[in-house]
Order: structure tokens, then C-alpha cells, then sequence
């Protein structure tokens, strides 16, 4: 049973004080242990932006210590490192609706699928998904497995921007649904500490050809993350130990953002797979033959040490077969174990960036 609510998605304290909060669809013994339950939410604009009420809403955001953390300081704020982290950030707009700040360095506003989901989630007002992360939180007491899984339950995530509906604007942009929310909590097994899983996906829906320019560019995104199962809870806020979001766009490829927060050095790394386009001007550092448009590129901020990272790879394999191995020992070359190959940006050890530069970082993941 789907239930309705109108909610403010400007910032947190709008949101919180909507004084509307939407029922879960009930709890019958079939859905024990499965609680998820269709959500169907109409917001007035899927915008996220600080404001006077909330003025942290931007800091939950996914990017907001990466972009700002990449900017060059002290003797490595040259005009070479500026332009090529102003590409970085104008790309990362693109997946994730950011609009800039006057001087670039940060952003003001988002809108994205992932992070309005971030949002609503630790806010708490609709009862589903509160009762999702309670009955995880239940299962960590008792030290048993658990999972909340719209996908596997047959229910709909639907949000809905009353402003874009109002302005007719395209669908993808008025309407966005969740094809998976999943929380799993694994109970703590041989040298492994119980965790908690999180997985969001959003799919755009499809639309007749004369109607996709006018689509946002964002077509899907998948994020994952883990949680220490010692410190979730069902309300609020949850720092995730690792998290990865991966997003798919129309006309300017793909992004995954991988992050680091339980290791003693923090890191996020970005990927930019767009092999068919030019994101960055990397001839100063690239020999006049190489491929402008590379198939790998690695931006990685090491916030430990203040300083960015970035490699770069093209038609190199992520993984190859063992040169330890011998090919005699298997029956076809498919069958010979692979393993990463140091030759992919993926996997290039530090010597092997193609530039790098001391970076402001953050503060708070320092």
C-alpha cells in the first residue's frame, strides 16, 4: 500500500519540519523479514543547498570533500594545475547537478538521486525507511543476519519534484524512481567484524527518442557502501567506513567515486571513464602520440598527505593472466588465474602519476 507526502528537499530542517511523515505500508508476518514497502514522496524541488535553518546540508553531500579538497595550494597553485582541476570539477557537474561557487572551488547546490536519497534517509520522517534501519539495528542486537531489499519485496521508491512537474520539464527530471534500496547487516564471522551494507540504485526511466535531449544527462547510478555494525543506528546520520558510487551519463560517460574513511590514511579516488571524449588537456603531460582521450584516468587525494594524484592508462586490461603461472597447468588460456595489471591506472603504483601537486585537502578528514 502506497502512501503520499509532500516534503521539502532545500535543507534538512525544512524537511524535518514538513510535520508529515509517511506510513509504512504494514508489517504482516510474510514480510518479517523482509520490511521494505513502496514510498511514494513529492517533494518541492529535488534541489539540496545550505541554508540559515540547515547549514550542513552540503557537508552530507557525496563530492563535498573531494571538490574542494583537489584544489592546488602553496608553490603547486599554478595556472597549469588550476585549468586541469576546473576540468575535474566542471565534469563532476555533470553527474551530479553541482552549481559552482562565483570562484569554482566549491559548490552551492546539488541535485542528484543520490544525495537527495542521503537526505531523506538520515532525516527520518518516512516511516519505511525508518523501519528498515530499525529492524537492521534489531538484527545487530541479536547478532543475526538481516536484509531490508525493495528490489526482492516487489517496492517502488518514487520521488517527485512539484516545482519541475508545475514547469512541465522533462520526466527524468520531474520524476525519479529507485529501482534498489538495500540495507544487509552481516553478523561477525573469523578475523571480520559485523557490517552493514547499503545499496542505492537509480535508474532514469526511458523515453521516446524526439524527448531525450531534453533529459537530464545523469542516467543511472549505483552506490554502495559499509557501515561498522557496532556503530549503526537507526537514526540519524551514518558514517560509512567505505563507500563507492558509480554514475552513468548520456553524453559525457562515467564516474565512480571510491572513499576511504576507517583506513589511517583516508583517501577518495575518482574515476573517469570516457574514452570516446577529451575531459582533460593532458598534453603537457602526455607524449605527442598518446591518446587524448585516455580509456583510464585515476584522480586520487591522499588527505593525509595533501596532495592529488593522477594516472593515466589506455587499452591496458584491468587484470592479466599470472606470469607466475604455467600456461601447461590449464587447459586454455581463459583458465589461467588473472591478476591485476600494474600497467592499468587502476593499479599504477605512485611512481607512475603522471602529475601530482600539494593540495588543501579537508580538514576533517585529516
Amino acid at each position: 500500500m502506497r502512501h503520499s507526502c509532500l516534503f521539502v528537499a532545500i535543507s534538512l530542517a525544512l524537511l524535518t519540519l514538513s510535520g508529515c511523515r509517511v506510513e509504512s505500508g504494514g508489517s504482516d508476518d510474510s514480510s518479517a523479514f523482509n520490511p521494505a514497502d513502496d514510498v511514494d514522496l513529492t517533494f518541492r524541488t529535488f534541489d539540496l543547498a545550505d541554508t540559515e535553518q540547515a547549514p550542513d546540508t552540503l557537508s552530507f553531500t557525496r563530492f563535498s570533500d573531494f571538490y574542494p579538497g583537489i584544489e592546488p595550494a602553496g608553490n603547486d597553485d599554478t595556472a597549469g594545475n588550476q585549468e586541469l582541476v576546473e576540468s575535474i570539477r566542471r565534469h563532476i557537474d555533470q553527474f551530479i547537478g553541482a552549481q559552482p561557487t562565483d570562484d569554482g572551488k566549491a559548490y552551492t547546490r546539488v541535485r542528484n538521486p543520490l544525495d537527495l536519497m542521503n537526505q531523506v534517509i538520515s532525516v527520518g520522517r518516512v516511516d519505511n525507511f525508518d523501519e528498515g534501519r530499525r529492524y537492521i539495528r534489531e538484527r545487530i542486537a541479536s547478532g543475526e543476519a538481516g536484509n531490508y531489499n525493495t528490489r526482492s519485496a516487489g517496492a517502488i521508491i518514487r520521488f517527485t519534484d512539484q516545482d519541475a512537474v508545475a514547469n512541465q520539464e522533462a520526466l527524468n527530471n520531474r520524476q525519479w524512481f529507485y529501482q534498489t534500496l538495500d540495507w544487509r547487516y552481516q553478523p561477525p564471522a573469523e578475523n571480520l567484524d559485523g557490517k552493514v551494507y547499503r545499496v542505492i540504485q537509480y535508474v532514469a526511466r526511458n523515453v521516446e527518442e524526439t524527448e531525450r535531449e531534453q533529459q537530464p544527462q545523469l542516467l543511472s547510478l549505483l552506490s554502495g557502501s559499509r557501515f561498522n555494525a557496532n556503530e549503526f543506528s537507526n537514526l540519524g546520520y551514518n558514517q560509512p567506513e567505505f563507500a563507492t558510487v558509480d554514475y552513468v551519463s548520456r553524453s559525457y560517460g562515467g564516474i565512480e567515486l571510491r572513499q576511504e574513511f576507517a583506513a589511517e590514511a583516508q583517501k577518495d579516488t575518482l574515476y573517469i571513464k570516457s574514452p570516446d571524449q577529451q575531459i582533460l588537456d593532458l598534453s603537457s603531460y602526455q607524449s605527442a602520440d598518446a591518446d587524448p582521450s585516455p580509456d583510464c584516468i585515476r584522480v586520487e587525494l591522499n588527505y593525509a598527505m595533501s596532495e592529488v594524484r593522477l594516472y593515466t592508462s589506455n587499452n591496458e586490461p584491468a587484470r592479466v593472466p599470472d606470469p607466475q603461472a604455467d600456461p601447461a597447468d590449464y587447459p586454455t588460456e581463459e583458465d589461467i588465474p588473472r591478476v591485476p595489471n600494474e600497467n592499468n591506472c587502476t593499479y599504477q603504483p605512485e611512481d607512475q602519476a603522471i602529475t601530482f601537486w600539494s593540495a588543501e585537502s579537508a580538514a576533517n578528514r585529516q
